[in-house]
């Protein structure tokens, strides 16, 4: 498989994603523009949240990421942010949003853990990492009320998982586009009131885009392929043996 191939069923995950991803985006420009009912394209809205990354986990397990340590936290790490998504748009509860989330960069910060050392997390650049999370954290934790210690928090957890993510060019821009459309929100949210559209097709298209980097960047790491690949080569590894062992 050449490397720069992408495997049928990751392909299909990340096309399900971007459909799910523009079709949101589409009702928040025409929520912005005036046209339509309001009510409904929120509605929308709301239950297209449920869609912006499943089919990427998805993805990954069909190519077999659950047989490996790494890929179970990243499905994990998927999954919790997807609650995340799901149920904060539903609940319109920020507490809930930020603690999926957290708990989602901590399972990332975990499938990532082995590589470490491989990563910017352990270069002179996690300072970088470090000070413009921590800037941004104190802008956003001055109006954040009681949640001010949790969001300071999550923002130097997610500058702990963009560095740690930085292991090759995926992981790296994944990992950028994380931070960069969380730190966004949080601003928005708490201290500069960025207006929709802006603020849903930057945040949302920076989420969908990192969780989709990532995935590339732990496919490669993996060597994860399609259920297909593997069995031709099972079998094929099969018959090599069995020719190896022949005596006649």
């Amino acid at each position: 498989m050449p490397a720069m191939t992408l495997p049928r069923a990751l392909r299909t995950g990340l096309l399900v994603s971007a459909a799910a991803l523009a079709a949101n985006l589409l009702a928040v420009v025409l929520i912005g523009l005036g046209v339509g009912d309001a009510a409904v394209l929120n509605g929308v809205r709301t239950a297209l949240m449920w869609l912006l990354t499943p089919s990427i986990a998805v993805a990954l397990v069909v190519m077999g990421a659950l047989r490996h340590g790494p890929g179970r936290w990243h499905v994990a790490a998927i999954a919790l942010c997807w609650l995340g998504d799901g149920l904060g748009a539903t609940t319109g509860l920020t507490v809930v949003l930020l603690g999926l989330f957290l708990l989602g960069h901590l399972a990332y910060i975990g499938a990532l853990w082995r590589t470490r050392k491989r990563s910017l997390a352990w270069s002179p650049a996690a300072i970088g990492y470090a000070v413009v999370a921590l800037i941004a954290g104190i802008i956003t934790a001055a109006g954040a009320g009681s949640l001010a210690v949790p969001v300071l928090l999550y923002a130097l957890v997610l500058a702990a998982l963009a560095a740690f993510a930085a292991v090759d060019t995926p992981g790296l821009l994944g990992g950028l586009l994380f931070m960069t459309s969380d730190l966004v929100n949080g601003l928005s949210m708490f201290a500069i009131g960025i207006p929709d559209p802006l603020r849903s097709i930057v945040v949302l298209s920076g989420y969908v885009g990192a969780t989709a980097l990532l995935a590339v960047s732990l496919q490669r790491r993996l060597g994860l392929t399609d259920p297909e690949r593997r069995q031709r080569t099972s079998r094929a590894a099969a018959r090599t043996t069995s020719g190896y062992y022949r005596t006649d």
